[in-house]
């Protein structure tokens, strides 16, 4: 009986073995023999939306600002003679309430030219600025909260400077924007922007469609 226990082990065994090699063998050429898939076409989701982000993001172009609103009829009507579809937005002027820091106004040039000599050593960035007061050095630009232009004066006084800070109000606009949205191609685009609008502040820039 023994030998026959042995003899059914065996047959176990080998059987098990032929059926393993057997779908292994079968996995591998399953793989291999899959030649007619298209790859282009198997993209995944992120891919997907990044190349169609891509291709969107040139699809319309802004134009301007224009700073008048004769350049900006002007401009109107270069497009329409052109053939391009496109929509006008303005926007309303606003003030921009902002902070200057300097020094001066000076009472002698001796004055002027010793302030920008210590400027200088200081290695500080400033420039000339004209207004009813005099001529001031205005220094590291302007300063959106009066907190800031405060803390920047005491640090300039500690360095031996007598600056000051005060606040100014300026006008923003009205600013004018055409939008053109059927620059679907390489050649309209280039065609807006060979386009001499008449601004100097005006030019053609490719934005997302909205």
């Amino acid at each position: 009986m023994k030998w026959v226990f042995l003899v059914l082990v065996v047959a176990n065994v080998g059987l098990y073995l032929w059926v393993n090699s057997h779908q292994t063998y079968n996995a591998v050429s399953v793989v291999g023999g899959e030649t007619d898939i298209n790859v282009e076409v198997m993209e995944l989701v992120h891919e997907r939306q990044a190349r169609r982000i891509n291709e969107e993001v040139f699809e319309c172009m802004r134009i301007g600002p224009f700073s008048t609103a004769d350049t900006f009829s002007r401009a109107s009507r270069l497009l329409i003679n052109e053939g391009f579809g496109f929509t006008r937005n303005v926007f309303s002027a606003r003030e921009l309430r902002n902070f200057r820091v300097y020094l001066g106004p000076f009472t002698t040039q001796a004055a002027k030219e010793t302030a920008e000599r210590r400027l200088k050593q200081q290695g500080l960035d400033y420039y000339a600025y004209e207004d009813k007061e005099g001529e001031l050095l205005s220094v590291a630009g302007l300063f959106s909260e009066g907190e800031a232009a405060g803390a920047y004066v005491a640090e300039l006084k500690g360095v031996g400077l007598d600056a000051k800070a005060r606040s100014e109000v300026r006008i923003l606009g009205p600013w004018r924007w055409l939008e053109v949205a059927d620059a679907v191609t390489e050649e309209r685009r280039n065609t807006l922007r060979g386009i001499e609008w008449g601004d100097a502040k005006a030019q053609a820039a490719g934005v997302p469609c909205s």
